[in-house]
């Protein structure tokens, strides 16, 4: 059969035109595959960290919201060390954009206006509840807790006529320092405060009330990335002479929910 110069034209556009589809998706597989080998290869010799970045473009005066954020794994040798935290995302809710931001950029605390005037309401994660607790000795305490830090809190009360210690509660993250939610960088001006509002749940709120109650809180600061949990103890007269007189103080059973 004789194939005329038309037919011989269109097959030669049509297997043109496959081949060259053909390419571009052998090309497209084969740079997905190298991306995705990269990442892998950046995974694995790489420790990363999950930072909040900007999901969109963002122009300065942006208030943020969950909607303008996400959430990214970056390797920790290549993302910025002030890169917050997805867990400090209540440091920064509600604030204000003081630079332009763009897409997949890490959010520093230098992007964000250090306003007082913040919402509290925009700093606590839903299902938590916002709790104020007073502080003894304002002045000394001023300069070294700061919003955003976390801290153990321990309760001081009466038992049997005798004074005894015993934690109460682990790793709750502060909220504002008096009046205060933002965090400052000039930590060397800090303003003094008598309370801390903290985050925590309902049944948290609950038991800090009851402690206050019956007697006095107490905070000890934590490190930044320590969430170690907290022993048992119960601290009284007795413990703390025999301590030091080198007997080893008993162990304390704690008793959560009715069960041993």
């Amino acid at each position: 059969m004789i194939m005329t110069p038309l037919k011989r034209g269109v097959l030669l556009v049509t297997g043109a035109l496959l081949a060259g589809g053909a390419g571009v998706w052998a090309g497209d597989r084969h740079l997905a595959q190298r991306a995705q080998a990269i990442e892998a290869e950046l995974r694995s010799t790489h420790a990363t960290r999950a930072v909040i970045v900007a999901r969109d473009d963002l122009p300065e005066g942006t208030r943020l919201t969950q909607d303008h954020v996400a959430v990214r794994e970056m390797p920790v040798r290549f993302v910025h060390e002030r890169a917050i935290a997805d867990s400090a995302w209540g440091r920064i809710a509600g604030r204000t954009l003081t630079h332009d931001l763009s897409a997949g950029r890490a959010i520093l605390p230098v992007h964000v206006a250090d306003s007082d005037r913040a919402r509290l309401a925009d700093q606590i994660t839903p299902g938590d509840r916002a709790i104020t607790i007073p502080v003894s000795g304002g002045a000394e305490i001023a300069g070294l807790l700061s919003p955003g830090d976390r801290v153990d809190l321990m309760l001081t009360h009466r038992e049997d006529g005798e004074r005894a210690t015993l934690p109460l509660l682990a790793d709750i993250p502060i909220l504002a320092t008096g009046a205060r939610i933002a965090a400052r960088e000039d930590r060397a001006r800090r303003p003094g405060y008598d309370d801390l509002t903290l985050a925590v749940s309902p049944v948290e709120a609950a038991r800090i009330t009851q402690a206050l109650a019956i007697g006095s809180i107490h905070v000890v600061l934590r490190a930044g990335r320590d969430d170690a949990p907290v022993a048992g103890y119960r601290i009284d007269t007795e413990a703390i002479t025999r301590t030091q007189s080198g007997e080893a103080t008993p162990a304390v059973e704690l008793i959560i929910g009715g069960e041993p």
